[in-house]
């Protein structure tokens, strides 16, 4: 079996830098301490990890601690993220990539999915390498990318920072006639949502820095616990998926 530890949306500003008041390297951090109490196989960030965009030293640091977790992780890009700076920081020489943009990672016999929707929009070259990795794969698909592709009743996200091409995503899914599961973030809420059939089931995974008001017309933080998600996959099969909440 796999164990994934999920985790999103960090938004980690320079050090002594606390937007909207949030310490958010303290609740990155103790969401890590929480995290490496499991027993988890690898750690999953779908991105946003810097604020207000990306940065080299708050890569860097992000590297560092989570090379002391000694846990295999993998990082994908958001909005808030300079893609070519994660993978200067991340991608060394000689070692296995970090930062999956467009990709597929095997673990413990299980099959992963990556992409990178930092651009907020699927391009044609992710549609047919999307296309061309369903159809070789004959089990339960997994996908992890930072947007998901629909409205999540979060009012603010949908109206002010949706993804750009939800129904070109949905078609494409639907169009290879298999169901897929997708792991993301960026609307700062726990959510589950099913499209279509065959279905596009869509998990939504909260972050670090604490929940938003989903009726609020602006950014309100509604919920401040930190959120990260565990995920177990055996067979390629999700077994399991539940989010928890920090102090």
């Amino acid at each position: 079996m796999l164990k994934i530890a999920h985790i999103t949306d960090t938004h980690i500003s320079e050090e002594d830098q606390f937007p909207d008041g949030i310490e958010n390297r303290d609740r990155f951090l103790r969401t890590l301490e929480d995290i490496r109490s499991q027993d988890v196989d690898l750690i999953i960030h779908t991105g946003d990890v810097c604020y207000p965009q990306g940065c080299k030293s708050i890569y860097t640091w992000l590297r560092e601690i989570l090379e002391s977790t000694e846990i295999p992780y993998i990082l994908t890009p958001g909005n808030h993220d300079n893609v070519f700076m994660m993978q200067e920081v991340f991608n060394l020489k000689d070692l296995p990539a970090k930062v999956i943009t467009t990709g597929a990672v095997a673990m413990k016999g299980q099959s992963l999915l990556f992409l990178d929707s930092s651009s907020e929009r699927l391009t044609m070259k992710q549609i047919l390498w999307l296309k061309r990795e369903i159809e070789i794969q004959d089990d339960q698909l997994f996908l992890f990318q930072h947007h998901p592709p629909c409205s999540c009743g979060v009012r603010v996200m949908d109206t002010k920072y949706p993804y750009k091409t939800p129904e070109l995503f949905q078609k494409t899914i639907r169009d290879t006639g298999r169901s897929l599961i997708l792991f993301c973030g960026h609307y700062h809420i726990e959510k589950e949502i099913r499209l279509g059939s065959p279905p596009l089931t869509v998990y939504v995974t909260p972050p670090t820095l604490g929940s938003l008001d989903p009726a609020a017309e602006d950014y309100v933080i509604k919920d401040h616990h930190p959120g990260w998600r565990d995920i177990s996959i055996e067979k390629q099969k999700l077994i399991h998926t539940g989010c928890h909440y920090l102090p």
